[in-house]
């Protein structure tokens, strides 16, 4: 087995761990449905304030950002009251290939304002696990 046979391998097994469109079905799980937000930015900058976001464990948000931009946030409570958040911007064609994709990990409180930035876009939100 070569190296590059190895790397690919590795490729199409990371690929397969991405979060799926929030404009597909989800696919039965363990972990439960994902809840799918839209949001309606007054303006088309680049800083979105999506204000308080209601998150269950465990459980896939997305919101839709608009222009073909999903932002994914996947939270798992690691303590009474802290958070650990997987955030992913991604972009789609509007055939529904992923153009861009970008992920980012965090620990917060729960009712914590956060401001995170993902590429050129700056998200602010306050993650309120229920």
């Amino acid at each position: 087995m070569g190296l590059s046979h190895i790397v690919t391998s590795i490729t199409v097994f990371v690929t397969g761990l991405l979060p799926m469109s929030c404009h597909k079905a989800a696919p039965p799980s363990s972990t439960g449905p994902v809840t799918t937000v839209t949001i309606t930015p007054g303006s088309t900058n680049t800083l979105h304030s999506l204000g308080e976001v209601s998150l269950t464990n465990h459980v896939e948000t997305c919101v839709k950002l608009g222009g073909g931009k999903n932002c994914l946030l996947t939270p798992r409570m690691v303590g009474s009251h802290d958070v650990e958040l997987v955030v992913s911007l991604e972009s789609r064609s509007p055939t529904g290939k992923t153009i861009d994709l970008t992920v980012t990990q965090v620990t917060t409180k729960s009712g914590k304002p956060l401001d995170i930035a993902l590429g050129d876009y700056q998200i602010s939100f306050t993650p309120k696990i229920q």
